[in-house]
């Protein structure tokens, strides 16, 4: 009895090899907002956010009742934005609720859950920070906005408004920061602390141009230059030291002094 063989006979050609199958390649944030509900449900259940944002608002709650019983609340609330709240309680908002989503991913080994699923590295790392963004925006926000609510002072919607975007951008921007470091070191929260009182809380105070090196300068800046001249209006005081300021600048940079003078009474 005659068995077929498979094996090619002499002179014929090999047999075809299967095309090799080549792997699906996903677009750069492939299954964005399955990442990102995730870090933003598995936040916002944690203590650290209830921790953070409760004791964001009862910073707030008793710098504005403290406020409100000063003789110039206007002025009183102008530094509390401008120093206190921006140069110090919003960076640390961001180094404890937008620094560490990465790292808590890698550490707890949630990472390999992501992972199994066609989930780019692009989606992974930016999904998890603006996971957290959002609610250290929330909890900046509600900062700003019960300090001065409990102040009593008669800011102009459009005001409150500049200061919360203000609040929200310095957020973003330092949470930037803490987010890249969490993720460059396995003790993220502790690098983050020395950037934070270490290269911001000594660049960020110190006058002249070494001021320009602190992200959290520029983010002040910006808030004076968009809500000075309505503060400035609720107060003498905040009228002259923004004058003293600005003036300074001017001379400085060889402007002449009307000019920003002129953008006051616009």
């Amino acid at each position: 009895m005659s068995t077929a063989t498979s094996l090619p006979t002499e002179g014929s050609p090999p047999a075809p090899r299967p095309a090799p199958v080549e792997a699906a390649r996903l677009r750069p944030l492939a299954r964005f907002g399955v990442v990102f509900t995730w870090g933003l449900r598995r936040l916002f259940k944690t203590k650290k956010f209830v921790w953070t944002a409760g004791l964001a608002v009862a910073v707030a709650v008793l710098a504005g009742l403290a406020m409100s019983g000063v003789k110039d609340p206007a002025h009183a609330l102008w530094e509390f934005l401008g120093t206190s709240a921006l140069g110090v309680c919003v960076p640390l908002i961001a180094l404890a609720l937008a620094a560490g989503g990465f790292g808590e991913e890698v550490s707890e080994q949630t990472l390999v859950f992501h992972l199994v699923r066609p989930v780019s590295r692009t989606t992974l790392f930016v999904a998890r920070f603006v996971a957290g963004l959002f609610p250290a925006i929330a909890a900046s926000c509600a900062l700003c906005l019960v300090a001065t609510v409990l102040s009593g002072v008669g800011v102009p919607l459009t005001t409150v408004g500049l200061s919360l975007a203000t609040a929200a951008v310095g957020t973003a921007v330092v949470g930037a920061i803490y987010y890249a470091l969490a993720a460059l070191f396995r003790r993220g929260l502790v690098a983050g602390l020395v950037y934070t009182f270490v290269i911001e809380g000594f660049f960020q105070f110190i006058p002249g141009s070494v001021q320009k090196l602190s992200l959290t300068h520029h983010v002040r800046s910006l808030f004076h230059r968009l809500c000075d001249a309505d503060f400035a209006a609720l107060s003498p005081r905040v009228a002259r030291e923004a004058d003293k300021g600005n003036l300074a600048f001017l001379k400085r940079n060889k402007k002449p002094v009307t000019s920003w003078l002129a953008s006051l009474q616009h």
